[in-house]
């Protein structure tokens, strides 16, 4: 049996800005309207995609400052759970 492919995502972004909000909306399907600001999180998820199981280990960073040199050097990708 094959083993299912794992990605690592990053999710970046300055202060207050819902990094933390998009993570647990992909999670769990729920828009969190309050939270405590996160220091830094990561978290496990697997997904069907194209009728395969995908392992994400996702990344949520706290948005610190000074941070924007790393935020310059990232690529940001964000899916849009809205519209599944």
């Amino acid at each position: 049996m094959a083993k299912s492919p794992e990605v690592k995502l990053a999710v970046f972004g300055r202060a207050g800005v819902g990094k933390s909000a998009l993570v647990v909306r992909f999670l769990t399907r729920r828009f969190i309207w309050e939270y405590d600001p996160t220091l830094e999180s990561t978290y496990r998820h697997q997904a069907t995609i194209d009728d395969e199981v995908v392992t994400m280990e996702i990344l949520d960073t706290a948005g610190q400052v000074g941070a924007s040199a790393t935020l310059n050097k990232a690529f940001e990708f964000i899916t849009n759970t809205c519209s599944q």
